[in-house]
C-alpha cells in the first residue's frame, strides 16, 4: 500500500507511528498499523515490545526477490522462514526492553536541544574525533535524522545512500577506508568527502596486497565498501568470481556501536579482507537497500554480518554440472562482545574466516577464475582471429576493386584502342579510296600528257629544236632511260616524258585519249588550269621531283621555260626520279630515294 492512498485518519496514524520510532520503513509502519486496525498504540507495543497483532486478513503472497540463494549443502537455511514478511528484532534483552520507552521519551525531550548537539556533533567530526556513546542511549540517537525513508532517505539513489553511510561510519568511528586513508596521508588530510561511480567506485579502489607504509600508523582503517545497491554488490561478486560480505546494522541495538569500533576497525580482520580481495557491502535497516537485503538474507537480529560466493548446485550424478550460483556461505548476527567467543567479534570472523570459509571455498573460486580467464583468452584469441580475418576479407576485398578498376580501365583502353583503330581505318579507307580516284584521274591525264605534250626525240641533222642534248632517267623503281630533247624544248616536255614513264604497260599509247579529261584546255595551259583546279602545288600535282645526279640540283617545274635555260642541263646530263608523297610515308619514300641516290653514281654516255 503506498502512502498517497491512504486516507487522512491512516496519514495521521502513520505520521504519529513514525514520530514515535524515529523514522522507519513505511511498507512496515503501514503493515503493522494496518494488522492493528490503525491504532497507533498497538502498533508501538507491536514494534517495541513484541506483541502478537491482531489477525490480519489473508493477503496474496509477496514477491519474491529474484537473487538465488542456494546454501542447503551448508545447512544455514534450514528451519528458518523465507519471504520479505517484517520480522521483529530480537529482544530477550532486559535492558533494551526497557531502554527502548525511555530513548523513546528521551528523544521527545531533546529536540529543543538539536542545535547545540548538530553543533557539537559538527565539531567532533572537523576534529576526526569518535563520537560519545553513552549506553542505553547513543549520540545518534540525539541528532536529528529525517522521519521515514520516503521524505529523505529514499529520495536519493542506492549509491548515495551507500556512500551516506560509509561517512556517517566513518565519522562515528574515527577510522577511514583503506582507499581514502592513503589519499588523505598523499593529500596533506584535506580530503573528507569520499567520491566515485555508480558501482565499486574509489572508495573500493583495492590493492593486490596489504600496503600500510604510506599510512599513518596511529590511522584506523575500515575496509574498503562497495558503493550501490545489494543488487548490484551481489552481481558484482558473481561477474569478478569474489567473495562477498555483507554488514547489516541497526541503530536500535545497543550492540552496534561497539561492533562498529571494534569488530569493523580491527586490523586483523580488515587486513585479512584486504589481502584476500573480499568485497564489503553495508548498510543501515532504515534505508530500504538494507531492509531488503535484511529480508533477502534472513537476518534476525543485528549487528549482522554474511559471506557469499559462487557455490556449485547441487545435481543427480548422471546429469551435467549446473552453473555455480551465488550462495550464501555463513551468517554471523549478535554482539561481539566478548570478542574471544561472541558471533560477531573480529576474532571469531577472522577464525571463520582462516580457519573454514576461505579453504572451503578459495579452490573452487580459484578453479572459476581459471576457466574465466582461459574462456577469456579464447574469447580474445576468437576476437583476434575474427580481427585478421577481417583485415584479410577488407584486403582480399580491396584487390578484388583494384582488379576490377584495371579490368575497367582496360576495358576502357581496348575500347578506345578499337575506336581509334576504327577511325583510323575509315581514314585509311577514306584516304584509300579519295588515292584510288586521284590515281585513276591522273592515270588519265597522263595518258593524254603521254599523248599531247611529250615530245618526239630530235632527228639527227634537225636544227629548228636547238642544240640536241642527252638526259639520262633513273627512275624510282631502279630503271634507267635515256632520252634526247632539244634545248628550245620546255621543261614541261621533261616533266611530260618523266610522267609518261608510270604508265603500266597494259595501257598503250595509241589508245590514249586526244582530248584533255573533263573538256579542260589543249596545251601546256590546259596542264596549268587543271592544277589551279585541283589546288595542289606543282610538285604534288606531278607526284614527283627531277634532280641533277651530280652535283645534286633540284630541276624545278615551271610553265613556259625551256631546257635550255636550265643551267644543270646544258649540255645534257643525268636526273634522278623522287616521289613525293603525302603524309608520313613523305619522309619514308623520300628517305629511300636518297638512299638509291647515294648508291648511285654519275654515269657518263659511256656507262649507259
Amino acid at each position: 500500500m503506498d502512502v498517497d492512498s491512504l486516507t487522512q485518519v491512516q496519514k495521521a496514524a502513520f505520521e504519529q507511528l513514525q514520530a514515535l520510532t524515529n523514522g522507519g520503513d513505511p511498507e512496515v509502519a503501514i503493515g503493522v498499523l494496518s494488522s492493528v486496525d490503525w491504532d497507533v498504540q498497538r502498533a508501538a507495543e507491536v514494534i517495541f515490545d513484541g506483541a502478537s497483532p491482531a489477525p490480519a486478513p489473508p493477503r496474496e503472497a509477496p514477491h519474491v526477490e529474484e537473487f538465488e540463494v542456494d546454501d542447503s549443502e551448508q545447512g544455514l537455511l534450514s528451519g528458518r522462514r523465507s519471504g520479505r514478511e517484517f520480522r521483529q528484532v530480537d529482544s530477550n534483552s532486559i535492558g533494551a526492553v526497557v531502554a527502548r520507552p525511555i530513548r523513546l521519551v528521551f528523544n521527545i525531550l531533546a529536540i529543543p536541544l538539536y542545535p547545540f548537539l548538530s553543533l557539537l556533533r559538527f565539531i567532533f567530526r572537523a576534529l576526526r574525533i569518535p563520537l560519545p556513546n553513552f549506553a542505553p542511549f547513543t549520540f545518534s540517537a540525539l541528532s536529528y535524522r529525517p522521519l521515514g525513508p520516503g521524505q529523505g532517505r529514499e529520495a536519493k539513489d542506492p549509491k548515495s545512500v551507500a556512500e551516506r553511510w560509509v561517512r556517517a561510519l566513518e565519522e562515528e568511528t574515527g577510522a577511514v577506508c583503506i582507499s581514502r586513508s592513503g589519499r588523505r596521508h598523499a593529500n596533506g588530510g584535506n580530503e573528507t568527502v569520499a567520491t566515485g561511480v555508480a558501482g565499486p567506485s574509489n572508495l573500493n579502489a583495492r590493492g593486490s596486497s596489504w600496503d600500510d607504509t604510506g599510512v599513518e600508523r596511529d590511522v584506523k582503517l575500515l575496509p574498503d565498501f562497495f558503493l550501490g545497491s545489494y543488487e548490484e554488490f551481489a552481481r558484482t561478486c558473481q561477474k569478478d568470481i569474489k567473495i562477498g560480505c555483507i554488514v547489516i546494522v541497526s541503530e536500535e541495538h545497543d550492540d552496534v556501536a561497539e561492533f562498529k569500533r571494534s569488530t569493523l576497525t580491527d586490523p586483523a580482520l580488515v587486513r585479512l579482507i584486504q589481502e584476500n580481495d573480499i568485497l564489503v557491502w553495508g548498510g543501515d535497516i532504515r534505508d530500504r537497500e538494507a531492509w531488503s537485503a535484511s529480508q533477502k538474507l534472513q537476518a534476525t537480529t543485528y549487528p549482522f554480518v554474511a559471506f557469499i560466493a559462487l557455490q556449485p548446485r547441487r545435481a543427480p550424478a548422471s546429469s551435467a554440472p549446473p552453473a555455480p550460483t551465488m550462495t550464501i556461505l555463513s551468517r554471523h548476527q549478535g554482539p561481539s562482545i566478548p570478542s574471544t567467543s561472541a558471533p560477531t567479534s573480529a576474532q571469531t570472523l577472522v577464525t571463520h574466516l582462516t580457519d573454514h570459509l576461505l579453504p572451503r571455498v578459495s579452490p573452487f573460486l580459484a578453479q572459476l577464475r581459471a576457466q574465466e580467464a582461459e574462456r577469456e583468452r579464447e574469447r580474445a584469441l576468437r576476437a583476434e582471429q575474427d580481427r585478421a580475418f577481417e583485415e584479410s576479407r577488407r584486403r582480399d576485398a580491396e584487390r578484388a576493386q583494384q582488379r576490377a578498376r584495371e579490368e575497367r580501365a582496360a576495358a576502357e583502353e581496348r575500347k578506345r584502342a578499337a575506336e581509334a583503330e576504327a577511325r583510323a581505318a575509315e581514314e585509311r579507307r577514306k584516304a584509300q579510296e579519295a588515292k584510288k580516284q586521284w590515281d585513276a584521274h591522273r592515270m588519265a591525264w597522263r595518258r593524254w600528257i603521254r599523248r599531247g605534250l611529250v615530245m618526239r626525240e630530235p632527228r639527227p641533222g634537225e636544227n629548228g629544236r636547238g642544240k640536241t642534248m642527252r638526259v639520262g632517267v633513273r627512275m624510282p623503281d631502279g630503271r634507267r632511260v635515256v632520252r634526247f630533247f632539244g634545248e628550245n624544248d620546255s621543261v614541261t616536255s621533261l616533266y611530260a616524258y618523266v610522267d609518261s614513264l608510270f604508265i603500266p604497260p597494259e595501257f598503250i599509247q595509241d589508245a590514249d585519249p586526244p582530248t584533255p579529261p573533263e573538256g579542260g584546255w589543249v596545251g601546256e595551259d590546259g596542264l596549268v588550269g587543271e592544277m589551279q583546279r585541283s589546288g595542289k602545288p606543282a610538285e604534288k600535282w606531278w607526284g614527283f621531283k627531277i634532280f641533277l645526279a651530280y652535283p645534286r640540283r633540284e630541276i624545278a617545274w615551271e610553265p613556259e621555260k625551256r631546257i635550255g635555260d636550265v643551267d644543270v642541263l646544258k649540255g645534257g646530263g643525268q636526273v634522278v626520279i623522287e616521289l613525293v608523297a603525302d603524309g608520313d610515308s613523305k619522309g619514308k619514300r623520300k628517305a629511300a630515294a636518297e638512299d638509291d641516290a647515294e648508291d648511285d653514281e654519275y654515269h657518263t654516255e659511256e656507262s649507259d
